[in-house]
């Protein structure tokens, strides 16, 4: 959950960038639930699969979560345009998959 927060932070600092003088509502609180409710849904999605002894690589289609989540509450929490919504999704995507990437390298390492 630690990758989460960070991922959070991240697209927090983004969003402040891109939205620079633009009112629309997106705080530090919103940047961090784009992440961690995908990142719950994916933790509870691995819990019964590990209590149903099916294997983990079921949870991959689960990483689109990190694109619709983020994408549905800007287009109806926020009313931002689709165009919008989707590309702030896919930069979500993108950093998530990017941090825990980095989070997977990094235990690697340390663990070797």
């Amino acid at each position: 959950m630690l990758q989460a927060l960070i991922a959070g932070g991240v697209i927090y600092g983004l969003f402040n960038l891109l939205e620079r003088g633009k009112d629309r509502g997106l705080d530090g609180f919103t940047s961090i639930t784009f992440v961690l409710v995908p990142a719950l849904m994916i933790f509870l999605a691995r819990l019964g699969l590990g209590f149903a002894g099916l294997p983990q690589a079921l949870l991959l289609p689960l990483v689109a979560l990190y694109f619709i989540v983020p994408t549905l509450m800007l287009r109806l929490q926020f009313e931002f345009s689709w165009k919008n919504a989707c590309g702030y999704g896919a930069l979500v995507l993108v950093v998530a998959v990017a941090v825990d990437t980095l989070f997977a390298v990094v235990l690697g390492a340390i663990s070797t």
